[in-house]
């Protein structure tokens, strides 16, 4: 019987909008059909490989690297990798088309070097160009065009048959023309015949269908099992490609000379305890050749102002000391072996984050450093979404943005379908349905990046992102799936705030030694972190952590570990159970193996590492299968970690576990899926949190300075003005004399900076400071236009937000920029006076552009001008945004933010002004709300359950204060309001 075992020139969705199949769908329906050879040869790409050798070994397949190399005008050719130079040959020509398609020419390319590469093509130009010149060509035919017999038996090039399908069924085809459709920018009924495949071709057909179009090519299924025996490469590198370095000695000699200085300015002299560490680590990072990495990192690292190293690296003490991180691993008992350890396969993962407006200047050193034709920064792949695969489909089929955007609110913002009755949109709908997950294109990821020991190309198809970056063809999963070590450089605004914030001291004599800074051991900022009192603080300043922390009244060091990790939101249901632990509740251990790993967590698995270190305690798991295990959860991977369960339970059941104990801790396992923390990583948060939080009690006027130069962090602007004013800080300007681009403090004082006003142009806020400081500060509206010439959009962006107002000898803001726009025209030198005659206004209108025509001069009421701040700043230079509706709040019976405390059990009203909102679902699906207000005299939370968040939440969106009625509640001492109404003032 008629089998066709190899099937090679298959099509998938990596096809970037040509093909509509993901590989695994492919590979299922090929298997079905008994092939286990199967080669992906996608178009132009192996954006792909990853997934496809992944999916594989998976399913059982093996798989042949190939790609089709397409030749405009001309047909295509195929490369089939026979070896590793093959691969990586075809991932310099992928690279030269990548970078320069113009000039792209594959055949040339190919009769130059196709060496490890195995050649087939139907063009019979194509086969004349490259016979005689491959050792391995061949003359391919498919289903759908069994030719090229010509050419083939004149030019002596043997057959091969290729499948080159692309769809498993024919509703693929109305798939594709969409995909094809987006991609060229047209609409289904202009596609050309050339823009798409013929319909009822490229189908995967079964082997009964293919004996019989195959019966009379016997040696074209021989030319495919020649190349299918030929091509033996499908495992891309044999180990992990970790960056070169050079040195004079050996990298582990060199590593060893800088982590011994690194140590001693750590810990000064060193002692066993130390050095028997360090011993310990480098004798696992040396025997498996990671030394190199860590010089990389070390040099990277000493490129910027402030880091953060994250993540299990943050348990080495060789990290530590390199400075790579700034947690001693000793003293906190950081779990070493999470990160390395001689068993566990993967290689070492540093997470550093930098400064957040460092970072892109960093990254160019980087590749400066170590040469960019061996550095890439790596690539996202994005997939359609729900809404992007409905817009782009709809368009496809013609319908303009409006019509699209009414259909997508109904469709997404209400979720209603039922209205959606026209068959074209139903047809719409199911397109997208269908396209949904597939690749739509690239970009590039925020801080990965891959450093090779030798040319990038040869290890990957490499291009060029829109600034300019060479970017890797793969996404973050496949790069590391394929052996890379991926460096995540990573931006952090809270290491800028802080930065800044010690700058500022810098600037008024007060220093702050780094090496000597010990804010974990600092009273008074553990005591404010006991309150809750952290609104700019690093990673604790959102309303549960900081509701948590009231209830815990912990703020020592230890305890914020904890909390930075426990506070993840699968771990709710243990969050409670934690709180009454540690305000002295009884409790015992689960088991009494676990007493040892839990105790400094109260029994409850907090870090990521507990998950693996119950394993292997209880279940017997190897340190291998439990670190597996834990990642299964983390991605929620359901088959696998139906294994894993089994695995576990039946381990526990081996120790005499009994199976309640084992169903609890499985349920607080499972608690990790999502994102969770591992306990080094929470630890590196943690001291960014200390050291932000010491500023903050210390030093508030420069920190809330910082908080807001770098555009906050959990709240908007406005929030943390009124958050500096509840802190008894004075807030002044915007203004001309004081200011500079950013916000900065000095004593008890925020001066804003010109960053705030909206509309200003970064050249227009430069020229005032550069002139202040060259001719002094400005005396009068006169002499400022005198000495800076600002664009009219400039001017009229300044006026409202009161930046002129101590210069102005009590002009209102209309007439100050009235005088401004004056000599913006030149109207007074040239004597035209007439245009801007006293009952005339001049020709602009504040927040909304310029007017037309002229406007009768009006005065301005009070109110008027404090919208027009409000609009111009996004929050009130002297007051709180309520102030704009002074007379409305004055009107009601209402309890004050700050006495909600005395007033627990009892049904309230507030005034409301919404600061942040968590959404979140409960057990059933429905939708309730976590939501943050303020008036004017402090901040209070609210919890908005289903029924009343279904009611009023549409009210809940716009920054307009409301009244909140509820009933006040207390949960350990942290106080909120349960929402029973609310309305619009």
């Amino acid at each position: 019987m008629f089998q066709m075992r190899e099937r090679l020139g298959l099509c998938s969705a990596y096809s970037l909008l040509y093909g509509v199949r993901r590989p695994e769908d492919m590979i299922q329906a090929a298997k079905i059909c008994g092939t286990d050879t199967l080669s992906f040869t996608d178009r132009d790409n192996l954006y792909g490989l990853p997934v496809i050798l992944e999916k594989s070994k998976e399913m059982g397949i093996r798989p042949i690297i190939g790609a089709c190399l397409t030749v405009p005008g001309k047909g295509a050719v195929y490369c089939f990798v026979k070896d590793r130079q093959g691969y990586s040959r075809l991932c310099e020509i992928l690279t030269m088309r990548n970078r320069d398609k113009e000039n792209y020419k594959p055949v040339s390319l190919l009769r130059q070097d196709a060496a490890g590469l195995i050649l087939a093509s139907s063009d019979e130009v194509i086969l004349e160009a490259l016979a005689g010149r491959s050792q391995s060509l061949y003359a391919a035919i498919s289903p759908d065009s069994l030719g090229a017999i010509g050419p083939s038996r004149r030019l002596g090039v043997p057959l091969a048959f290729l499948d080159t399908a692309l769809f498993l069924e024919k509703e693929d085809y109305p798939i594709h023309r969409v995909l094809r459709a987006i991609d060229l920018g047209k609409t289904v009924g202009n596609l050309s015949e050339g823009d798409t495949v013929k319909k009822d071709s490229h189908l995967l057909l079964s082997d009964s269908v293919l004996a019989g179009r195959l019966s009379s090519w016997p040696e074209a299924v021989k030319g495919t099992k020649e190349i299918s025996a030929a091509c033996v490469y499908h495992e891309l590198f044999e180990d992990w490609i970790f960056p070169g370095y050079t040195t004079e000695t050996t990298p582990g000699d060199e590593l060893y000379k800088r982590v011994l200085e690194g140590a001693a300015a750590r810990y000064g002299e060193l002692g066993d305890a130390e050095l028997g560490r360090i011993d310990y680590e480098l004798g696992i990072i040396n025997s498996k050749g990671f030394a190199p990495y860590f010089l990389v990192m070390d040099d990277i690292v000493r490129m910027a102002s402030r880091t953060c190293g994250r993540g299990s690296g943050a348990a080495s003490i060789v990290s530590y000391s390199l400075g790579i991180t700034n947690v001693d691993p000793l003293r906190h008992h950081l779990y070493f072996e999470r990160f390395l350890n001689p068993a566990r396969p993967d290689p070492p993962d540093i997470d550093v984050d930098f400064a957040w407006d460092e970072r892109d200047d960093l990254i160019k050193r980087v590749i400066e450093r170590f040469g960019k034709d061996r550095c890439a920064r790596v690539a996202n792949h994005n997939m359609f979404r729900p809404r992007s695969a409905f817009r782009e489909a709809a368009k496809a089929y013609g319908f303009g943005d409006a019509e699209i955007s009414q259909i997508e609110k109904q469709l997404f913002h209400f979720g209603d379908k039922s209205g959606v009755s026209d068959p074209l949109w139903l047809e719409i709908l199911d397109i997208a349905k269908k396209i949904e997950g597939l690749p739509r294109g690239l970009s590039m990821h925020c801080g990965g990046l891959v450093i090779t020991p030798e040319r990038i190309d040869r290890y990957v198809p490499i291009e060029n992102s829109l600034d300019g970056y060479p970017l890797l063809s793969w996404e973050k999963d496949g790069t590391e799936a394929s052996g890379f070590v991926k460096i995540d450089l990573l931006g952090n605004r809270s290491l800028a705030v802080i930065r800044d914030a010690l700058s500022n001291l810098e600037e008024q004599g007060i220093s702050i030694d780094r090496d000597t800074w010990r804010p974990v051991e600092d009273g008074p900022t553990v005591a404010a972190l006991a309150r809750g009192d952290s609104m700019g603080v690093f990673y604790i300043e959102s309303p549960a952590m900081r509701q948590l922390q009231k209830k815990t009244g912990a703020g020592d060091f230890e305890h914020i570990v904890i909390h930075s990790s426990i506070i993840r939101p699968a771990a709710n249901t243990f969050i409670n159970e934690y709180v009454r632990r540690l305000k002295g509740g009884a409790w015992e251990p689960l088991h009494p193996r676990l007493a040892y790993i839990l105790d400094e967590t109260y029994g409850i698995l907090c870090y990521q590492e507990d998950v693996s270190k119950t394993a292997v305690a209880l279940a017997g798991f190897d340190e291998v299968e439990a670190d597996k295990l834990r990642k299964v959860i983390a991605k929620k991977a359901e088959i696998k970690l139906a294994a894993y369960e089994k695995q576990f339970f039946e381990g526990c059941r081996k120790n005499g576990v009994t199976e309640d104990v084992i169903q609890k801790i499985w349920d607080m396992m499972l608690s990790f899926d999502g994102y969770s923390f591992c306990k080094p990583h929470s630890a590196s948060y943690a001291m960014v949190s200390f050291q932000s939080a010491y500023l903050r009690v210390h030093f508030p006027a420069e920190f809330m300075a910082a908080v807001l130069s770098n555009q906050g962090g959990y709240y908007r602007p406005h929030a943390y003005v009124a958050e500096c004013r509840r802190m008894r800080l004075r807030v002044q300007g915007p203004d001309v004399n004081t200011s500079r681009w950013r916000y900065y403090g000095e004593q008890d004082t925020v001066v804003v900076g010109f960053m705030a006003v909206k509309g200003l142009s970064a050249s227009g806020g430069e020229s005032i400071i550069a002139e202040r400081e060259r001719g002094g500060s400005y005396k009068s509206l006169g002499d400022f236009a005198r000495r800076v010439k600002l664009g009219r959009d400039d001017i009229i962006a300044l006026c409202p937000a009161g930046i002129f107002d101590n210069i102005a000898e009590g002009r209102e803001r209309t007439l100050q920029a009235r005088e401004l726009l004056k000599a913006h025209t030149g109207a007074a030198r040239r004597g035209q006076d007439e245009l801007f005659a006293a009952e005339v206004a001049p020709v602009y209108r504040f927040g909304g552009g310029a007017a037309l025509a002229p406007a009768p001069v009006k005065k301005k009421t009070v109110n008027e001008e404090l919208w027009e701040e409000y609009r111009a700043l996004g929050f009130l230079r002297n007051l709180h945004p309520l102030a704009l509706w002074k007379d409305k709040v004055l009107a009601v019976k209402r309890v004050k933010a700050v006495h909600i405390g005395e007033y627990l059990g009892r049904y309230v009203c507030l005034v409301g002004w919404p600061i942040t909102q968590k959404e979140v679902w409960t057990k059933d699906g429905l939708t309730m709300s976590f939501l943050t207000f303020e008036d004017e005299t402090a901040l209070y939370e609210t919890v908005i359950f289903p029924k009343v968040y279904d009611r009023y939440g549409r009210l809940l969106f716009d920054q307009v204060p409301l009244l909140v009625y509820g009933r006040v509640c207390e949960d350990n001492g942290a106080v909120s309001l349960e929402v029973e109404k609310v309305e619009g003032m």
